[in-house]
């Protein structure tokens, strides 16, 4: 597996750089690799692709083999539901799947057999503690970190909490490129408190943060785990997404 230390050097926060980082082309390679020699469930294929009409412009894509052949989610049912070693989790993956060490053995990088885009992949922190699918202080750091490595436009971050589309109850955050122009990287925000936006106009109403308006990277974990906290506690089901912003919908990718 590839070892990776992160430090302040490696950090890329600024927009649209055209040289691809280390981490891209590690993270390629290994995922590519594992697709040649057969560990996923299925090769990517995505029959289709579409942006919606009308003002939220959705993304809408026909991935025919992961509605088949993914693994059967687990059935969860409320937001403090508890870890079962019974079930799936990702103790049990097999060392074809694992493609990074980050920092220590416990925090890894993981193909996703089932992927939904390119280089799909989940990082897994503290793995071998079998913590249940709620963001911790450290998970959050962790996502924030590991995001910076990359230098891609186009690559994100995500965590589906239980009850709100999470299908193993085993920490976890998804990590993938998505080659689409997308609403929430240009939409309006309203001023909420602090460097904390509001998502008003769009069907999913939600927090922003934008790590321009905080002083650091352990301000900007504080203040989004403040609001991910509160919703666990008061058992909102969320989602977590991380991405990169742009200044105008005229803006255009630069690579």
């Amino acid at each position: 597996m590839y070892h990776n230390s992160f430090s302040g050097t490696d950090c890329v926060f600024k927009e649209f750089i055209k040289k691809e980082s280390t981490f891209d082309s590690v993270l390629e390679e290994k995922w590519v690799k594992a697709q040649r020699n057969g560990i996923f469930r299925y090769v990517l294929n995505i029959q289709d692709s579409k942006i919606l009409e009308g003002k939220y412009q959705f993304l809408i894509q026909l991935n025919i083999d992961r509605g088949y052949r993914r693994r059967s989610p687990e059935n969860i049912t409320s937001m403090n539901q508890l870890f079962n070693e019974k079930q799936f989790n990702f103790t049990k993956l097999g060392s074809e799947e694992q493609i990074m060490n980050l920092d220590n053995k416990d925090d890894i990088i993981a193909i996703n057999i089932s992927p939904m885009e390119y280089c799909h992949s989940l990082l897994l922190p503290q793995r071998c503690k079998q913590l249940p699918q709620i963001i911790t202080r450290y998970s959050l750091f962790k996502a924030i970190e590991l995001f910076s490595l990359s230098s891609s436009s186009y690559f994100r971050m995500a965590f589906n909490s239980l009850c709100a589309y999470a299908s193993v109850n085993h920490l976890h955050w998804h990590l993938y490129y998505l080659n689409w122009r997308m609403l929430l990287e240009y939409i309006d925000l309203e001023e909420y408190a602090g460097p904390v936006q509001i998502l008003e106009k769009y069907p999913a109403k939600g927090f922003c943060i934008k790590y321009s308006n905080v002083q650091n990277m352990d301000d900007f974990v504080n203040w989004a785990f403040l609001i991910i906290n509160y919703l666990q506690n008061a058992e909102i089901a969320h989602n977590v997404y991380i991405t990169r912003g742009k200044l105008s919908i005229v803006e255009e990718y630069k690579d």
